[in-house]
């Protein structure tokens, strides 16, 4: 009776129709809704995501074994230390115990004349092995009632049956759905991902293919043999020709034998790319020439078509915010900001895409070695500002633009090295894009630029140089007044004032420069949306994290030290010994060289100095003395810093940051009256103005970007040859992209979760039970995990969130376990006690037994990045990444 319940067991896929075993879902999931690196379970009521197939194969053997579902139904159990009472299955149970061990609840062994007791749940694990290894249903003195053999189970043998017997497949069921096509595509998938996700050279593939091949003829051999040898044990005689004409229904009637067989599509480099352009979605990049005659080229891969093809991808298309609703006085996307409003207003579009484009020079080859500056690339990238920034960050969402020699762009100039882009732009600007799932075009516009201030400077058309008088491209501040005594507001650029600039220097052409502008920017030659003035935004990582703060830390040290709080030597030692947590492991600052401090500059790149600036004070800041100048200077840029990386402005953060400015400038100022005051310490002065005009400049910092510029530098470094490198370049990349965009999804899963316990209310502590029920008062069990990953970030039991504020201060909570409801994800969390200290800019927290326990939701968090506690002096402290007020 029980192996005909497993037998006809089926499950239904949660995306669509199909049904079948287990074993059966996983393969129809690996060929029909597999996305890139995403592995959803097969089991409707289960949340979890993994990124491998055989972590999945894991978790499915671990917590949905296939005689489950039936021995769930066998008996009821009850527990002496709570009220559970439900029918599970003996696992089940004994995971229910577990809990009350892992909170140390004193339990008493379950199962007949045992009289142990323990709340160690290795000890449990350790006595139940010892004492009761063979045991059946009948051994438990906690069962209530048997369920009647009509449920499943006729007797006790049947009850303790392994819970890896009864392995049944569907083989009919599996594969009608598919065909030919879908699983020759589906082979192609893996030799393009092998050619662009796992960079596996096109010569090493061509040798897999051909090996492959070998292998399916001498498998034609051991066909033959195994087939014969069947009829002839089954009395059935046949000829030879009949087994051979069977062994080659059955190869043929594979994608994976015909298509890497001599004539097969993807035999070979070029049948494969062939069928790579024919049946993925490849827009390929376009080669041009500078001019007729030369040699030197730039490739560009044409925007509208690449454009069309992410709007095809439903979840790319549904993700995009067209309407953001505006509170006034406050900055949350780009679209709060005063410039996209004012174009909106004047243009009165109705649904408008915004692209940010971005441009920068990289070194593929090594920037010591002898092709220094050979193979310099400039690289113009593009993304949709309308994705939330948990899309946007990811390498998938930045495209190609255009990719060209340095040297080259130098001779020939921006306007030829642009030409194909602009014209693109010029005409989606005017005629906008067609989206075929909205059945309308819509509208396409350059929203700005974002570059280094060099880059910026030499597209825009300003001096690239920042020593000459009018180098500001924000204001016309003379050089001469950077870190004047007291800092005032310079006069603003603005499109007429910038406008009547350029119509001077072309009227006089022996004018080299007015005013810090000395040639017309091209992108406002051509697009009437786009304005130098509006569109170049400051970059945070190149003004504060390569700017103001190596800059700052090396005079400030270098002061502290000098005045005997600290050695040199003691500085490294606290930055080597100090116990980082989560993201700090990642971003460990390096640490401070004697040289680099004489040279004014600690060095060192943004993440880097950004750990050691936030970690600073929890490092040495004991040693230090209160109100000392050089360590205000610090703190107040620690301060500075933590508003500027913010996600959302008001008005009146806003003001505070523009006095935090004016105020570090005046100290910095009256502390090193001989400190030669850089143009960043100036560019960050008008950082409250620029917020209010592009919205949080984190979005559209260039961090991100530059990350891309890895993916250049491995598919480089693979190549080994850099013959013609910018094509070869930019067909990869759109390979990469293609191989990407043929998931059933462009984005990665919102949520991974690799361990999830479906837990009785009942067995938590009183605090947490209390939590939960007031959480889900219609609830008897919840799931709890001990990590997940949430867009991107991790969150973990031990980690510190806050939510929240009392008396103006944020509250803090530190995460007890996390609870998950379908795809929502919540922190049940222990309120901490929390005392703001000035000297250290941070936090100082404490917590108890008797702390209140709380359910804190996602979306009530001050700040989304979870935050390490760090013991020092004895004390916990918490230090933050933004500003939480």
């Amino acid at each position: 009776m029980f192996l005909c319940l497993v037998r006809i067991e089926s499950m239904h896929c949660k995306f669509c129709s199909f049904s079948a075993d287990q074993d059966g879902l996983v393969r129809h999931h690996q060929l029909c809704h597999k996305r890139r690196h995403q592995w959803p379970c097969v089991y409707s009521d289960c949340v979890c995501v993994f990124r491998t197939q055989g972590a999945l194969k894991s978790h499915l053997s671990r917590n949905h074994r296939k005689s489950a579902p039936i021995a769930q139904q066998s008996f009821t159990f009850r527990c002496e230390c709570c009220d559970f009472q439900q029918i599970c299955s003996q696992i089940d149970f004994l995971k229910h115990l577990g809990n009350h061990l892992k909170i140390q609840e004193t339990i008493q062994c379950p199962f007949l004349g045992c009289e142990f007791k323990t709340n160690t749940y290795s000890t449990f694990s350790s006595h139940k092995s010892r004492k009761h290894k063979q045991y059946t249903v009948k051994d438990f003195r906690t069962v209530i009632q048997p369920v009647s053999a009509e449920a499943g189970i006729a007797d006790e043998s049947i009850a303790s049956t392994s819970l890896q017997d009864s392995s049944f497949e569907f083989e009919e069921d599996r594969v009608d759905h598919l065909d030919f096509e879908q699983v020759e595509h589906k082979v192609a998938s893996l030799f393009l991902s092998m050619q662009t996700d796992l960079h596996v050279t096109r010569s090493a593939i061509q040798k897999i293919v051909e090996e492959i091949r070998d292998l399916f003829i001498c498998s034609k051999f051991l066909a033959f043999r195994s087939v014969a040898e069947v009829l002839k044990k089954n009395n059935i005689s046949t000829e030879n020709n009949l087994v051979e004409d069977i062994i080659d229904s059955v190869f043929t009637s594979s994608p994976l034998v015909t298509g890497t067989s001599v004539k097969g599509c993807l035999s070979t480099d070029y049948r494969r790319t062939g069928y790579f352009k024919k049946n993925f979605k490849l827009i390929e990049p376009v080669e041009y020439l500078y001019r007729q005659g030369s040699t030197n080229s730039f490739v560009y891969v044409p925007l509208p078509l690449m454009l069309q093809n992410l709007l095809r991808c439903p979840d790319f298309l549904g993700a995009l915010v067209f309407r953001h609703e505006h509170l006034a006085g406050v900055y949350r996307s780009f679209q709060d900001g005063q410039y996209f409003r004012q174009r909106r207003d004047s243009t009165d579009e109705g649904v408008e895409i915004s692209l940010a484009l971005y441009i920068d020079e990289f070194e593929v080859a090594n920037p010591l070695g002898t092709s220094r500056n050979i193979h310099k690339i400039v690289a113009v990238y593009w993304v949709i500002l309308n994705l939330p920034a948990t899309f946007k960050a990811g390498l998938t969402s930045i495209q190609l633009g255009a990719l060209g020699n340095s040297r080259d762009v130098k001779e020939f100039g921006y306007e030829r090295f642009l030409e194909p882009l602009i014209k693109d732009l010029k005409v989606i600007e005017d005629n906008g894009i067609h989206v075929e799932a909205l059945r309308r075009s819509v509208g396409v516009k350059i929203f700005c630029v974002c570059a280094d201030n060099l880059g910026a400077h030499s597209l825009a058309g300003f001096q690239e140089s920042f020593i000459v008088d009018k180098f500001c491209r924000f204001c016309l501040i003379s050089h001469s007044e950077i870190g004047t005594p007291r800092p005032r507001d310079f006069l603003l650029r603005t499109v007429d004032q910038h406008d009547k600039f350029v119509d001077e220097l072309k009227q006089n052409p022996t004018l080299k420069s007015v005013n810090g502008v000395k040639r017309e920017c091209v992108l406002s030659q051509h697009l009437t949306s786009f304005h130098p003035v509006t569109g170049f935004p400051p970059d945070i990582l190149h003004d504060f994290f390569e700017g103001v703060i190596p800059v700052e830390l090396a005079l400030c040290l270098s002061d502290l030290i000098s005045k005997g709080f600290f050695t040199l030597d003691k500085l490294n030692y606290f930055i080597r010994s100090f116990p980082y947590k989560h993201s700090d492991k990642v971003n460990k600052p390096k640490v401070v060289r004697k040289a680099a401090i004489k040279n004014g500059s600690i060095g060192g790149n943004g993440h880097e100095n950004w750990a050691l600036l936030r970690l600073l004070p929890l490092m040495v800041g004991g040693c230090v003395a209160e109100n000392d100048p050089s360590w205000e200077i610090l703190m107040d840029l620690k301060e500075i810093v933590q508003i500027v990386v913010s996600d959302k402005f008001t008005e009146e953060t806003l003001s505070y940051l523009s006095f935090k400015l004016k105020d570090h400038h005046l100290l910095l100022r009256d502390t090193f009256p001989n400190f030669p005051f850089k143009p960043k310490h100036h560019f960050i002065l008008h950082y409250p103005h620029l917020i209010r005009c592009f919205g949080p400049l984190v979005d559209l910092w260039t961090m991100r970007f530059e990350s891309k510029h890895s993916v250049f530098k491995r598919i480089a470094h693979d190549l080994h040859n850099t013959k013609n490198l910018e094509l070869s370049l930019g067909t990869k990349h759109q390979q990469f992209m293609a191989y990407y965009l043929d998931g059933q999804s462009l984005f990665q899963s919102n949520l991974y979760i690799e361990k999830v316990s479906t837990v009785q209310i009942g067995s938590l502590n009183s605090s947490q039970k209390s939590a939960v029920s007031r959480k889900y008062p219609y609830n008897n069990t919840v799931c709890l995990t001990s990590k997940v990953q949430l867009y991107g970030t991790e969150y973990a039991e031990g980690m510190v969130v806050s939510a929240g504020q009392c008396y103006g201060q944020p509250e803090f909570f530190m995460i007890v376990s996390i609870i998950v409801n379908s795809d929502k994800v919540s922190f049940l969390s222990k309120k901490l006690t929390a005392w703001y200290f000035e000297h250290y800019r941070s936090f100082q927290v404490q917590y108890s037994d008797y702390s209140e326990v709380v359910i804190v939701e996602i979306d009530n968090l001050n700040h989304y990045y979870p935050l390490a506690v760090y013991s020092v002096g004895g004390k916990l402290w918490v230090t933050p990444r933004t500003y939480l007020c």
